[in-house]
């Protein structure tokens, strides 16, 4: 079904897209500056050590073993900036930004698990990984067809299934492990990833969650204003909107109430 008209096929299969270029062999032993040397533990695997002073000044990092694999080849480097600061004097801004490179690197060291299909670490504060693949649904197709008939590919953001049961689908900015740049995050409810819900519902959320990144939140009278008049002229463009309101009114909540009581969707 396309629910976009000709403009863009959401649910089919584009085979003209280009392959993707083949990635660099990266040494797993050293870091791409050859400063930082890496050496692997099996019996570590939710912690990261260094030794300081191993290679004329330098640090060495202790990682588990299966950081050896090239897909956490920019985990190893944050790994090795990290081990730089670490050694070095405890000073107020050396201390932030070691706090801020070991988020980074289990940020992106979780993605890197969840996108292999491996089971997350599980510590506490930690962001979950962005998962925008669920059981019925895609929800990158579904963002680049919304970002491309309503926002001329203008949008910038990233989408995941939310890992919240409340329901509630929100936006939120989150900061890139590898850039370090911040970025917006829309997060949709996994009570829309079921049997029972249309494209045009998933659709029509991700519609809605979109316009909150383009239309920010205005303040009134010191109020926040964060459905205002133009937010809602703008999301009765959405061209299933009255389907989509119907079934977030009818159908979601049925589904809610499933998830937490861990029922199918």
């Amino acid at each position: 079904m396309n629910l976009f008209g000709m403009q863009l096929d959401l649910f089919g299969n584009n085979s003209d897209a280009p392959a993707e270029p083949a990635k660099p062999n990266v040494p797993s032993s050293v870091s791409r500056n050859g400063l930082v040397h890496f050496k692997y533990n099996t019996q570590l695997k939710k912690s990261i050590r260094c030794k300081g002073g191993v290679m004329f000044g330098h640090p060495e990092v202790i990682l588990p073993a299966y950081m050896k694999d090239a897909e956490f080849a920019e985990a190893r480097e944050l790994a090795a900036e990290w081990a730089e600061h670490a050694v070095r004097k405890k000073t107020a801004k050396n201390k932030a930004a070691i706090k801020d490179l070991v988020s980074r690197f289990w940020t992106l060291v979780e993605q890197i698990l969840a996108d292999r299909g491996e089971e997350s670490l599980s510590s506490k504060g930690r962001l979950p990984p962005i998962k925008p693949q669920g059981k019925y649904h895609n929800l990158n197709d579904v963002l680049a067809a919304i970002n491309s008939t309503y926002f001329e590919d203008k949008l910038t953001c990233r989408i995941t299934w939310s890992n919240r049961v409340g329901g509630l689908s929100f936006h939120s900015v989150r900061k890139d492990p590898v850039t370090g740049e911040e970025f917006h995050l829309i997060s949709i409810s996994k009570g829309y990833d079921a049997a029972n819900c249309p494209e045009y519902a998933v659709a029509g959320v991700v519609y809605h969650e979109c316009l909150h990144i383009a239309i920010p939140v205005e303040v009134k009278n010191g109020r926040r204003v964060v459905h205002g008049r133009n937010f809602r002229a703008r999301e009765r463009q959405y061209i299933y909107y009255d389907e989509w309101i119907k079934w977030h009114n009818q159908v979601l909540p049925l589904n809610i109430r499933k998830m937490r009581r861990h029922a199918e969707l």
